[in-house]
């Protein structure tokens, strides 16, 4: 009997090393698939002059500038509707949107396959034309991609080191200046539900909100936001707590505009 145990023992464990092996090696397969997509995504993104469009806003007085290669992918797959770029940080990606389903671009590449490291997405309830705060979500990858950078904003010297957020749209080019970063549980219940506020019903709302990011910031950056100036919310999973989120607010400023 403890001979066929032996066996059994032995069977079982080249079973489990084999099983690992598999999913290892399906694993890199995956990463590798990731890589080769985002490197052809921004080579399209990049590699298109960009150049003035005339997009009339809807007073029809003011006009945009839209990114060449942001409608290059919009061609290639209707729900890209942005690029997102932190400086110095591997977020550098596409931002997909797929309203009609809750959460389609969790597990999703840009083609629409499955991905492990899905794709940023901006939320379902979010609109880019009308929306007071737009809630982009991305994966925290141990790989370090996506929004695992993000991360990084729990220490002040990186937020001095990025303070700004570059979103290009169909709208045209904004730029975000940080100045929240916290961590919450989400879905118990009593959490904050920063993800319900994408648009303010009146001005008290809006500082309603904006208080409570900034007493739940993990330090004082010294900037707020006003009633009326549009947000940006960065949404990704944090590990400290169960059902965590690490979430990044930013206010739209002019280009050329720094606040201190």
């Amino acid at each position: 009997m403890r001979k066929w145990a032996a066996y059994l023992l032995c069977f079982l464990s080249l079973a489990l090393l084999g099983i690992s092996g598999h999913f290892l090696a399906d694993y890199a397969k995956q990463e590798e698939k990731a890589d080769i997509l985002q490197e052809q995504l921004k080579e399209i993104y990049e590699n298109q002059k960009e150049e003035t469009k005339e997009k009339p806003r809807q007073d029809e007085e003011e006009q945009n500038l839209i990114h060449e290669g942001l409608l290059a992918l919009h061609e290639k797959n209707k729900d890209c509707i942005g690029w997102l770029t932190i400086p110095d940080t591997l977020i550098d990606y596409p931002v997909m949107y797929h309203p009609e389903e809750v959460n389609y671009y969790l597990k999703r590449d840009f083609f629409r396959e499955y991905s492990a490291n899905g794709s940023l997405f901006l939320s379902e309830n979010c609109s880019l034309k009308d929306c007071d705060n737009l809630i982009i979500y991305g994966h925290h990858m141990n790989s370090g991609k996506m929004f695992a950078a993000l991360e990084g904003y729990r220490e002040r010297k990186f937020f001095k080191e990025h303070p700004f957020i570059f979103f290009n749209t169909l709208q045209g080019e904004e730029k975000y200046q940080v100045f929240a970063v916290f961590s919450t549980p989400v879905y118990t219940g009593s959490d904050f539900a920063y993800y319900t506020f994408t648009k303010a019903e009146n001005r008290k709302s809006y500082e309603t909100f904006i208080e409570a990011v900034k007493e739940r910031s993990f330090y004082d950056t010294g900037i707020t936001a006003d009633y009326g100036e549009k947000l940006l919310t960065l949404s990704t999973c944090e590990y400290s707590q169960e059902n965590g989120r690490l979430v990044v607010v930013a206010k739209k400023i002019a280009e050329k505009e720094i606040t201190k």
